[in-house]
Formats: structure tokens, C-alpha cells, sequence
């Protein structure tokens, strides 16, 4: 049977029926489908120790929603939020908590964009508020290459091969049992794994940009469900 990969999605509002709606890209679910898992979409926060035992691996999406400062020993300063960046507590408690079920079940974990951060900050570590106003990076809207260690997940990316980048918020400190596995031209951390557990990250978004080397991380997720080498 094909693996059953959890998709945690993003959220939203019916201005209509003045109503929370969960939204998922089509792109994620496409991915894991080409990939060779099942998706399914995660729904409620209450159930996350039952989607951890019904499903193989879980999928950590992104989405523009900052993750609360107070989580990694924060507080927000002035200006560093905007409404491009709403808080999402909600969103948060979901990621979080199902994060935690998978790590805890040894199950496979692949992060993207957000899903990176949200890793990160689970093992202790810190993010950059905001990457323009403390680091002079900008990486919200300019796609780059990355520079990956030859023996990580993402080696095969090529050089000058440019990824999707689109965020604002970026690593800083480095969460325990992680490593780094790639970072952008200009330093900041781009893809990360656990040093003992099937979870690995990356902050850009493959599900956009579909290359031979994005698709093979989708299909990296698939082989650990089934049970494959890291």
C-alpha cells in the first residue's frame, strides 16, 4: 500500500459565511501524489495523536504566518510583523503538536518554509525576526542558488541552480540534534536535518518550482515511509 503522508495546512476565513476555512495548496497534495504517498489533510489539533498512528509520514507546509516570538524566548519589536505576517497561535499549536506526535512515533517528517522554522524552534533553537531589518537580508521576493554539503539530502541541487525563495523570517540560532545541510550565498541557513530521527527541512519551496532535485524530496519523504535508507 502506498504510504499516507499528513499534510498540515494553513488557515483562513469564508467572508461569506463568516466561517474558519483550512486551506492546503494543490501543489503539496500533487507532490506527495507524483511522489508516490497518499495525502491526506490534517484537520484538528485534537487528533494529532491519532493522525500520527494512522499516517506514515507528515508534511510540515509553509504559509505567511510568523511563528509567535514567545516560543523560542521572544518578544516581538516594533515593526517586525506587519500585515503580510499576521501571528497565527492556532497554526502554531497544530504544527507544533503534530510535529511532536511524528518525532515522537519515529516517523518521517519533511518541512517546508515555515515547516523548517517550526523544526527548528521545536529542538530550542531561535529564528530572525525579521531577516531584512536585523541581517540586511532580503529573501521575501529573490529566488537564489544554495550551497549544499556534498554528503546531505539536498547534494543534488547543481550549482547556480536557483531555489524559490520566499520568507522573512530565517534561522539563527540552530535547534539541538540538527545539522545544516545547505545555506544561501550570503550565509543564512537553508535546509536542516535531525541528527538521529527521519526529519529534514528546507526553507525554500520546492512545491513551486518542481526541478528534477525538488521532486526528489518529496520522493526522499515516500522512501522513509516505506521503511528506505536515509
Amino acid at each position: 500500500m502506498k504510504p499516507v503522508i499528513l499534510i498540515a495546512p494553513d488557515d483562513g476565513f469564508n467572508p461569506m459565511f463568516q466561517a474558519p476555512h483550512t486551506i492546503i495548496s494543490g501543489n503539496y497534495t500533487k507532490c506527495v501524489l507524483e511522489a508516490g504517498g497518499i495525502p491526506l489533510v490534517a484537520f484538528d489539533v485534537n487528533c494529532a495523536a491519532e493522525y500520527a498512528s494512522m499516517a506514515d509520514g507528515l508534511l510540515l507546509t509553509g504559509g505567511a504566518s510568523d511563528i509567535h516570538a514567545g516560543n523560542y524566548g521572544e518578544i516581538y519589536k516594533d515593526g517586525m510583523m506587519g500585515p503580510k505576517h499576521p501571528l497565527n497561535e492556532l497554526r502554531d499549536d497544530m504544527d507544533f503538536t503534530l510535529l511532536r506526535a511524528f518525532m515522537a512515533a519515529g516517523k518521517p517528517v519533511l518541512g517546508i518554509g515555515r515547516g523548517l522554522q517550526i523544526v527548528n524552534v521545536a529542538q530550542g533553537g531561535s529564528l530572525y525576526m525579521d531577516l531584512l531589518q536585523m541581517t540586511g537580508q532580503d529573501h521575501e521576493e529573490k529566488n537564489h542558488a544554495i550551497l549544499a554539503e556534498p554528503d546531505s539530502f539536498v547534494s543534488g541541487y547543481g550549482a547556480g541552480e536557483e531555489v524559490v525563495s520566499r520568507h522573512h523570517q530565517g534561522i539563527k540560532e540552530l535547534g539541538r540534534d540538527l545539522r545544516v545541510c545547505a545555506k544561501s550565498p550570503d550565509g543564512l541557513v537553508e535546509a536542516i536535518e535531525h541528527t538521529a530521527l527521519p526529519v529534514f527541512a528546507v526553507q525554500w519551496h520546492p512545491e513551486q518550482s518542481r526541478t528534477a532535485a525538488d521532486n526528489k524530496l518529496f520522493q526522499r519523504l515516500v522512501t522513509l515511509c516505506k521503511g528506505g535508507d536515509r
